[in-house]
């Protein structure tokens, strides 16, 4: 609420007594300090240009609190605020006084007048509006009675008063202060207010007890004489509308309901407690209401307090801007909003378009301004302050013919800029005048903390790009010593705002990547023997640069496209402490609405026909068989002890048939799971050509790169049966084909071996011969009681 607070005092606590567009640069930004800590010299801000016998551009700064004139000390005059002419220079404390406030008269009080709250310039060669909302008028009599009524001053284009000017010597304090709050006695006139080049007008939001007016004075410019100027204002509108803040932010402009006409929108940001946006037409009288009153959605949002008009589409019709920097969603932490309403030929929806949501307790939304086309892309841009988010934020969004995307296009935080860093950056907000003579609008933002920055924009290049490599088709063996790939590349650039005079040396960084996104390059840079070419090209007319390739040899991928890629960036330049301000036409930015890379390919020599793409064939028939190469019967082996090796025998081919042709098949190989039961050995080539395979817990054979078109390949993989017991019924395998040809449906083929076991019986003595001796009587069978009557043991052993 602190946001809140600084504000509502500039009328409301004080009368109880009667702050990552992308070429917006930030390294070289004018900083301006006030004169006076506290005072606040910041918190209104505008851009204004002098064309008469000094042609200059100024920034116009609001010091609302700033110490009075010395001439007013001896009417015992302290503070009154003050406005301040700033020029565009690297010194920080060359800014300059206004000459606005005359001896007070004994019916007025100019004491705390918060001059400065309000700056306005009409642009380029007009006038400057300043007001000073405190103001009061003194009604003597029996009692004396104050009216906080503002007051407003106009001066020339020279920021001097021209008497002879009916816009400097009209009077402007609009409100009848012989009458109380119930009318105008309280009515705050000059809490915001602008020029056109035919009106003054002034927000008065304490008019009608805080239901608010808008005071104007219109002028016929057509005519001759200027000096009769018509005051238009709103009517009383009721009971109902008490307490809602008309005033509070007010604009003036065409092509809003009318193309030619000029509509008045001003914010009520307590209408209804959501706050709301009103817009009227004058008449021959008065300002008279349109029907269409656009609400806020959230009680307390405050919004309508900021507003700005722009053709964000270019559709030839001004968009509506409306902040409402009070806004919050604790859920999702969101603090501040700004609500986009897009002009549909002089009509507008209750709804928004485009809802942008801020950080919470940002502010988001306290300042909307709009700003010109910031990057000369045809479309109007605007910006967002956010005061209170860290050390303050602007937020920088590019119009288009799509709409307003919800990401900003560039966010500049004020701790960037100075040194210790602004303290609410973004307070206030004004732009859409170039003035630094690059064609280009500025941005000036200012603060509380005593400080103003002006941000200039950046020359936005539209960068043109060639990008070959030849030869489309390469032959590695031709490719060995001397370079065969030649790489060109070639830039141009204009400026966006189409200003031909422009011829500056522009460096652009460039970065050939060949081989892109490869673990291993199969081409290299003649220059620096690298897959990956850096260099700097500084030119203001079209230039090109060749470079030079070898072929890494050997090469594995021939069917893969060597890919190339082109990044390209501005190299930024050196820069040293200099007293002058800064040329930006030496940091240009690329227009975000190009590519930075771009990419081409080139594609090895293959035998793949005029497409240049290889489409395979591959085929594999595989079998167990024994040690001798005969297949098992029915792939059923009777296993027995005696056997200790068998082999699988497989042939691969590569040949069409009446479906597929058999192109080349590139990087072909064969992979094969070993069963668990046996263990491999080794393999075999019986095709004329050796066969690179290793092991692991399958076998991977390289077959060629590539495996040509007609091509066989036998092979016989070798195991050992070591692991095979008793209780082994099937050894199976699975082999898989692959390749980077196209070829489709290469599914896994399996080989199975069903297992019989066959046990062969043996019976054998370990001593045939055994030596033993007879001895004792002899006895009869039937005489034998024991074993001992048998006689001397014999001993055998047999094996089974």
């Amino acid at each position: 609420m602190a946001g809140e607070t600084l504000r509502l005092c500039a009328f409301v606590m004080c009368a109880i007594h009667a702050s990552s567009g992308f070429n917006i640069d930030t390294q070289f930004p004018v900083i301006k300090e006030g004169k006076t800590k506290g005072s606040f010299f910041g918190f209104s801000v505008a851009l204004h240009k002098q064309t008469g016998k000094i042609k200059q551009h100024l920034l116009l700064v609001g010091a609302p609190q700033e110490k009075a004139q010395p001439s007013l000390s001896k009417f015992n005059i302290n503070q009154t605020g003050a406005v301040y002419s700033c020029p565009i220079t690297t010194a920080r404390d060359d800014c300059r006084t206004m000459d606005l406030i005359t001896p007070p008269q004994s019916t007025e009080m100019v004491e705390g007048m918060w001059l400065g709250v309000t700056v306005a310039s009409q642009k380029n060669g007009g006038r400057v509006l300043a007001c000073g909302h405190r103001y009061v008028k003194i009604l003597l009599g029996a009692e004396e009675q104050q009216r906080m009524v503002g007051k407003c001053y106009v001066r020339g284009n020279d920021l001097s008063y021209d008497p002879s000017d009916y816009w400097q010597s009209d009077t402007y304090e609009l409100c009848d202060f012989n009458y109380d709050q119930n009318l105008e006695g309280m009515c705050n006139m000059g809490i915001s207010g602008g020029m056109t080049e035919s009106d003054v007008y002034f927000g008065a939001p304490g008019s009608f007890v805080w239901q608010g007016n808008v005071h104007m004075k219109c002028r016929d410019t057509d005519l001759d004489f200027e000096g009769d100027a018509d005051e238009k204002s709103f009517r009383k509108l009721g009971e109902d509308r008490l307490n809602i803040y008309i005033g509070y932010s007010v604009l003036e402009d065409t092509k809003l309901l009318h193309r030619s006409e000029y509509t008045v929108v001003t914010g009520a940001p307590r209408d209804g407690f959501r706050g709301s946006v009103i817009m009227a037409q004058k008449t021959d009288r008065d300002l008279t209401l349109h029907p269409l009153n656009i609400s806020g959605e959230q009680i307390g949002s405050y919004f309508g307090s900021s507003l700005a008009v722009t053709d964000l589409n270019n559709d030839d019709w001004n968009d509506l801007i409306v902040g409402a920097p009070f806004y919050f969603d604790r859920y999702n932490e969101e603090g501040g909003a700004v609500y986009i309403y897009m002009n549909e030929n002089g009509s507008f929806r209750e709804n928004a378009s485009v809802v942008l949501k801020g950080r919470k307790g940002s502010g988001f939304g306290f300042a909307v301004a709009a700003v010109g086309d910031v990057n000369q892309d045809g479309f109007q841009d605007f910006a967002v302050g956010a005061p209170f988010q860290d050390s303050g934020k602007v937020y920088i969004w590019m119009g288009d013919k799509r709409g307003i995307t919800k990401e900003p296009s560039q966010v500049i935080e004020g701790k960037s800029l100075v040194t210790g860093g602004f303290q609410t950056f973004g307070y206030s907000l004004n732009g859409g005048m170039d003035v630094d003579g690059n064609d280009y609008p500025d941005i000036v933002v200012g603060s509380l903390d005593d400080h103003v920055a002006l941000l200039r924009a950046r020359p936005v290049i539209h960068l043109s790009k060639i990008f070959t490599v030849e030869p489309k088709i390469v032959i590695p063996s031709q490719c060995v010593v001397n370079s065969c790939i030649k790489v060109k590349v070639c830039f141009s650039y204009i400026l966006s705002n189409g200003n031909k005079a422009f011829k500056k040396d522009i460096p652009v960084r460039y970065t050939v990547d060949a081989d892109h996104n490869r673990r291993g390059a199969r081409v290299r840079f003649l220059d620096n023997k690298q897959s990956t070419f850096t260099g700097v090209l500084s030119f203001s007319a079209p230039t090109c640069k060749e470079l030079e390739l070898s072929v890494i040899t050997p090469v594995l991928d021939k069917l893969q496209p060597i890919v190339f890629t082109l990044n390209v960036s501005l190299d930024e330049q050196k820069t040293t402490a200099q007293q002058t301000l800064q040329n930006l036409d030496a940091f240009p930015v690329l227009s975000g609405q190009q590519t930075l890379t771009d990419k081409t390919e080139i594609n090895f020599h293959k035998e793949c026909g005029a497409d240049n793409r290889c489409s395979s064939n591959l085929q594999l028939r595989a079998t167990f068989a024994d040690e001798n190469y005969v297949p098992f019967p029915g792939q059923m082996m009777e296993f027995n002890s005696n056997i200790k090796k068998l082999v699988m025998m497989v042939e691969v081919t590569n040949v069409a048939d009446s479906v597929r042709e058999a192109e080349d098949a590139h990087q072909a190989k064969l992979n094969v799971t070993i069963p668990h039961t046996l263990k491999y050995s080794g393999v075999r080539s019986q095709s004329g050509f050796d066969v690179e395979c290793t092991a692991d817990d399958a076998v991977l054979c390289d077959l060629g790169n590539p495996f040509k078109s007609d091509q066989k390949a036998s092979l016989i993989f070798i195991f050992e049966t070591s692991g095979i017991t008793l209780y082994t019924e099937l050894i199976d395998s699975q082999l898989q084909l692959s390749t980077f040809s196209e070829q489709k449906e290469l599914l896994p083929v399996p080989v199975t071996l069903k297992v019989k076991n066959t046990i062969l019986s043996s019976f054998s003595l370990e001593r045939p011969v055994v030596d033993t001796s007879f001895s004792g009587n002899v006895v009869g069978e039937s005489a034998m009681r024991s074993i001992s009557d048998v006689g001397s043991p014999v001993e055998f052993v047999f094996h089974v």
